[in-house]
């Protein structure tokens, strides 16, 4: 995949916290929840940084706070282009990450 594990590891995590946060009784009743979160990041990623891609996908989903540490936002942040791109093009990919074990 484009992104090293490090930044991969904090994709994850960023996308984990997040939908975590979700109601998902109230989002997409008709809609598998995966397929809803995945559209959500791909709309999201056409932000200019990774704040506004956070505040972007949260707004998107209902959810109006998550605890994320802002070292975590800043190192995505530092390498935005790339982490952008790569939730565009591999948006599954990362969502899958995101979503093992659950």
């Amino acid at each position: 995949m484009s992104l090293s594990g490090e930044t991969e590891k904090d994709v994850s995590t960023l996308l984990r916290l997040v939908y975590d946060r979700v109601n998902w009784k109230r989002v997409g009743r008709k809609s598998d929840r995966y397929d809803v979160f995945s559209h959500k990041i791909k709309a999201a990623s056409h932000q200019q940084n990774i704040p506004r891609f956070l505040e972007k996908l949260c707004c998107s989903l209902g959810v109006q706070s998550v605890q994320v540490d802002a070292e975590l936002v800043k190192r995505l942040d530092a390498q935005r282009e790339k982490v952008l791109n790569a939730l565009r093009k591999e948006t599954i990919y990362y969502m899958l990450l995101a979503l093992e074990g659950n």
